[in-house]
């Protein structure tokens, strides 16, 4: 069944490949340009459809088209619920990554894990609308030791699911891959950034990435030997000023593993450049602060305009990027306060994947359930904020109010 499976799947994506080109193609003929469309859309969606079979139902289905319609037209509030989340796992991470508010010794909230316990009453609350569960959000998922089970939970209640992971806390000798086949884990991200030692420790001072390939190896190896099409593993490149030059032979890498290279915008966090490790106001004069962001901004931003975001490219270029502009309005179509949410290990709901602060919690979701906070005043605020401009008082504490549509 797993080859059945796995030739279908072949096959439906080269089915996509080749409508996709014919989508493409320009055409004088308005109605060979709208058959190749549709053509492309029905593939597209039978490939959906077969590859997300064990997840869907009836129920979710609708839920989703009823969500997307209200995120076309940004209603305040909704009705359904998300049908993406992320449930952090743990805020504890083993890495200095460079560009991460863990990673840099920020202090936001208290660093702990998620319980079991907590955890299935959550997936209980969402599992009937509940599409696709990440479990990692600011600190290394495979640190915490119900991880494989918490997986297993969710796939067992038809919930897709992925993890994101640096590979330092994988213990390849200890029975962990099989763990990890077994669970039924869907998606593995391992973040490496970099394709030799040198760049790759830019980003991860002090780890090693042959470590870190060795044991994506591991994984593989033993994927394949127990006939299993999961977890499929893909290797994550933040494209910055110090590693853009290894695009190329990061791909190779990929390939040679059997991964799929994705290649990602960076967020530089500019955000926390005036405030200290507790997330304190420095209250810095102006003309430092703007020296500090720059001086920042030219040690990662990329050359790859593809891979730098047009405001931090502005700033560098001294035009002013205020807040206030983007209250009422945003520049980028984010959907993640109606497609998606965020629980944090404590219960704390968050808008989006960039709130690292304990300010902008929206409610905690063991105490008063998530259906009550998904829409409260807090977020009703944020989405309102992408048609309408939100009062002082809305505005407090909503980082909804002033973000372009991607956290600088």
């Amino acid at each position: 069944m797993t080859t059945l499976n796995l030739n279908v799947n072949a096959s439906l994506a080269r089915t996509v490949a080749y409508t996709g080109k014919l989508k493409s193609q320009p055409s004088r003929f308005k109605l060979y340009a709208w058959m190749a469309i549709t053509i492309d859309f029905v593939a597209r969606a039978v490939f959906y459809l077969w590859r997300n079979r064990r997840y869907l139902s009836v129920r979710k289905l609708a839920n989703m088209a009823l969500i997307n319609v209200q995120f076309y037209f940004k209603t305040q509030r909704v009705i359904g619920m998300p049908y993406k989340m992320k449930i952090e796992s743990t805020n504890i991470c083993n890495t200095k990554c460079q560009l991460c508010p863990t990673g840099i010794g920020l202090q936001g909230r208290p660093k702990g894990s998620m319980t079991f316990q907590d955890y299935q009453s959550l997936i209980n609350q969402v599992k009937g609308t509940l599409h696709s569960l990440d479990l990692s959000m600011w600190g290394d998922p495979l640190i915490v030791p119900d991880i494989y089970k918490m997986i297993q939970y969710a796939h067992d209640n038809s919930i897709w699911t992925y993890i994101s992971s640096n590979l330092h806390a994988f213990k390849p000798g200890k029975g962990q891959a099989e763990s990890l086949v077994n669970s039924g884990l869907d998606l593995m991200t391992c973040s490496l950034h970099g394709a030799t030692q040198e760049t790759y420790e830019c980003y991860q001072p002090g780890k090693t990435l042959e470590d870190s390939v060795e044991k994506i190896r591991h994984i593989i190896t033993t994927r394949n030997a127990m006939e299993s099409a999961t977890p499929q593993v893909q290797l994550n490149f933040v494209v910055t000023k110090k590693n853009e030059h290894e695009q190329e032979a990061f791909q190779l890498l990929a390939d040679e593993l059997g991964c799929k290279a994705v290649f990602s915008t960076p967020s530089l966090n500019i955000r926390f450049k005036d405030k200290d490790q507790n997330l304190q106001p420095l209250g810095l004069a102006p003309d430092i602060l703007e020296k500090k962001i720059k001086d920042h901004l030219q040690e990662w931003l990329p050359e790859d305009k593809n891979f730098a975001l047009p405001q931090y490219q502005d700033l560098m270029e001294d035009k002013p990027v205020r807040g206030e502009e983007f209250n009422g309005k945003k520049t980028m179509n984010c959907d993640w306060p109606w497609r998606m949410s965020v629980i944090n290990w404590d219960g704390e709901v968050s808008t989006c994947c960039g709130s690292f602060e304990q300010a902008d919690d929206m409610g905690n979701v063991l105490e008063h359930g998530f259906k009550k906070i998904w829409n409260g005043p807090k977020y009703q605020a944020s989405r309102r904020s992408f048609k309408h401009k939100l009062s002082a008082e809305q505005s407090k504490d909503n980082p909804c109010a002033t973000c372009p549509g991607f956290m600088l």
